[in-house]
């Protein structure tokens, strides 16, 4: 072999090493095919990617390297390429349980003489770009999402000052579709007024003096009508730091604007009413834990010239039973906005009723910030609203409750007190107001009233059920307490009435007796208990009483 023969065959051998070596630092799959789909060639990406040398490769069939799970998604691929067809394809390569995305691209080695020696193979590795694709596509799934169903007005807007896109709350804002809203000026639903303004603030985010601004606006609607809204605009840059367009969100406010006017508008007229009415307000700055009343309130309290109190000096003139009721914590923290109460207020011309009302008004964020309060003199009510309840639950005539009152009494009663029932029929009273009228029946009815009252306990209830019929219950009494009332009771309502003295009719009694482990109220069969007892009585000769177990 001659020199250069022996010197071309080193630089051939040199290239190839390092045309092997550039190979394998490609980070996709290189090798090469024979028309037998044997493995002439494989580098070492390849062979991390299978597990194995490249040396153990070569020479082995394809279908024995990729598996049988890869092989049918490639054979018919390479078979087009060892035909001589270029081919670049897309499928996923599976490496045991483990899944990937990849390009593949097979090449035809052609002769010269136009025959196909074999097949380069180039595979690449395209998971990370349709991961980023996918999270691209989620991303802006979820702009749109968020765009299309904000519950206020949200647009895009061009350089031009016209509208790129916009959301169905911002078209209905103003009258139109989102078809409509597409190529609209700003300025052209922009009130007049408000034009300049705006444009102001959007020249200087284009010279970039700002990244964005607030204001308050005028809208024009379809119809040529206007509403109030806060807009907030934040401009869209390039990577070069130039504006490219804008986004705008409008909230409508004419509502809350109308509420202010209506609320500033109240405060007045509260003000003249607090004036005019017996009481006065007061207010607690939440964070500076800061209390004070109106002059009003505290003269209401002590009299002229007396100077505004601060909440312990306040609270001191409550009834000490109805402190409790002055306790503000919800409203502090937050988990009320308002409430109500009633207290007794003690003044320098004696106690009143008062009715409080108190509103808690919160900052910008939520936070409750202020309590604001109307103290107001309802002694007059409170004690109408007092009379009204007893006329309600107690009988006119003899001033004991009446049926509905001794329910309400009951249902107050703890689950587990024993009761006593006597149910009480007066005997021969239909007589007196048959012969003798209706007032010397009332008359009997009154005294007997008085005369169970002195018979029973002091804590025990005595109710008129209506015409001559009367019911106790004695509360907290065992059996034989029951049984010795029962026999005082019968005693004390047998004769010597005095609307019968002038008379020869007599009026006595019967009475049906038993007794609950608990009250009335929660034990529905012991009046029809002692109804059955009483007409045992009564059907024994009347003037005694029976007992129902």
């Amino acid at each position: 072999m001659s020199d250069r023969a022996s010197t071309v065959n080193v630089d051939d051998r040199a290239v190839g090493v390092k045309l092997g070596r550039i190979l394998d630092l490609i980070p996709g799959l290189v090798a090469y095919f024979g028309p037998d789909l044997r493995y002439r060639y494989a580098n070492q990406t390849y062979a991390r990617w299978r597990g194995i040398a490249p040396e153990q490769i070569v020479g082995r069939y394809v279908r024995e390297v990729v598996g049988e799970r890869n092989y049918p998604l490639i054979v018919d691929q390479l078979g087009r390429a060892l035909a001589g067809e270029p081919v670049t394809y897309e499928y996923h390569i599976f490496d045991n349980d483990h899944q990937r995305r990849v390009q593949g691209s097979y090449v035809p080695d052609v002769g010269e003489d136009g025959t196909v020696a074999g097949v380069i193979v180039l595979v690449t590795d395209i998971s990370p770009r349709d991961d980023l694709q996918l999270r691209i596509a989620h991303s802006e799934a979820m702009f749109a999402e968020a765009f299309e169903n904000a519950p206020v007005g949200e647009a895009m807007v061009g350089l031009d000052g016209r509208v790129i896109r916009a959301n169905r709350v911002f078209a209905q804002m103003l009258g139109h579709t989102v078809e409509e809203m597409v190529g609209v000026s700003v300025a052209s639903i922009t009130h007049p007024d408000d034009i300049e303004r705006d444009l102001r603030e959007l020249r200087a985010l284009i010279r970039n003096r700002r990244d964005g601004y607030q204001i308050e606006k005028r809208y024009l609607r379809r119809d040529g009508s206007s509403f109030q809204a806060r807009l907030t605009v934040a401009a869209v840059r390039d990577d070069g730091g130039e504006v490219v367009r804008f986004f705008a969100h409008a909230e409508d406010v004419t509502q809350q604007r109308e509420a202010e006017r209506r609320l500033i508008e109240t405060n007045a007229r509260l003000s003249l009413m607090t004036e005019a009415v017996r009481g006065g307000s007061w207010h607690m700055n939440i964070a500076a834990e800061q209390f004070e009343t109106s002059e009003a309130l505290a003269q209401f309290v002590s009299g002229p010239g007396t100077q505004p109190y601060d909440l312990d000096g306040f609270i001191a003139h409550i009834h000490p039973d109805d402190q409790d009721k002055a306790d503000l914590r919800s409203l502090i923290d937050g988990e009320s906005d308002r409430s109500s109460v009633e207290y007794r207020l003690q003044t320098r011309d004696g106690t009143h009723w008062m009715r409080c009302d108190r509103r808690l008004l919160r900052d910008a964020h939520g936070n409750p910030e202020q309590i604001v309060g109307v103290t107001i003199d309802l002694t007059e009510e409170h004690d109408r609203r007092t009379q009204a309840e007893l006329q309600a639950t107690t009988d006119p005539l003899t001033g004991l409750l009446n049926r509905r009152g001794l329910e309400q009494r009951l249902r107050a009663l703890p689950d587990d007190c024993a009761c006593g029932v006597m149910l009480v029929d007066l005997d021969g009273f239909k007589q007196i107001n048959d012969h003798l009228g209706h007032d010397a029946g009332d008359t009997i009815l009154v005294e007997t009233a008085e005369r169970l009252r002195a018979t029973v306990r002091h804590d025990d209830l005595v109710a008129r059920l209506g015409g001559d019929e009367f019911a106790v219950v004695l509360v907290g009494a065992d059996l034989a307490g029951l049984k010795r009332l029962a026999d005082r009771t019968i005693a004390a309502l047998q004769g010597g009435f005095a609307a019968c003295d002038n008379s020869d009719l007599r009026v006595g009694a019967s009475l049906g007796a038993t007794w609950s482990a608990s009250p009335l109220v929660t034990e529905r069969g012991v009046m029809a208990r002692a109804d059955k007892a009483l007409y045992q009585a009564k059907a024994a000769g009347r003037g005694t009483w029976r007992l129902a177990a």
